[in-house]
């Protein structure tokens, strides 16, 4: 298991002990809403969801990360972030999702700086690209402010999607105050 932290967040890599973190997240009402409209996640879902989390790791040494938020009581659970080969080409797919009481404080950006620089680190991938649902204002924004710009509407798993994209120079040309906790991140393999 990969261990690692920034300033507010514990993110590990995926095992089979997260699979009832993820049965919660996957039927979290903001999630359900966002990614699965509105169908309960079964936990053969989910399982499927993680096996695949796993198998990203195994090939290409990074993907989803469960992540935590650091308190005073110990971490609590608030979502998951990763980056995965994106369709058939040399790009990566960034998605998370955070529980309701994960997201609209920052935390969902957090993670995603540290997981697109870990995978940047450990690839030789091109760009970062990410699809949203007409109408989530809220991934909008967090797109825009990881630096990542809309390029135009694509198909993608049955269903029109806003692309958006930035390339591999773009992410490490952004200001460093723009990519907060990228130099304090740590990394533990256990």
């Amino acid at each position: 298991m990969i261990r690692s932290q920034t300033e507010r967040l514990i993110l590990v890599s995926p095992g089979l002990e997260h699979e009832a973190d993820l049965f919660k997240l996957h039927n979290d009402p903001l999630v359900r809403k966002a990614i699965f409209s509105e169908l309960p996640q079964s936990t053969e879902d989910v399982r499927k969801w993680l096996h695949r989390f796993i198998a990203a790791w195994r090939k290409n040494g990074f993907g989803d990360w469960i992540v935590y938020e650091k308190t005073n009581d110990g971490p609590i659970f608030i979502g998951r972030c990763g980056l995965r080969d994106y369709e058939d080409t040399n790009n990566l797919e960034l998605a998370y999702s955070l529980t309701e009481y994960g997201a609209g404080r920052g935390l969902g950006p957090e993670a995603a700086r540290f997981t697109i620089t870990h995978a940047l680190q450990n690839s030789a991938k091109e760009k970062v690209a990410c699809v949203i649902a007409h109408g989530n204002v809220r991934s909008e924004r967090a797109a825009k402010k990881l630096g990542l710009r809309y390029i135009d509407d694509r198909w993608y798993q049955r269903k029109f999607w806003q692309y958006y994209e930035m390339t591999r120079e773009e992410y490490y040309g952004l200001q460093d105050d723009q990519l907060t906790g990228r130099t304090r991140m740590q990394l533990d393999t256990n």
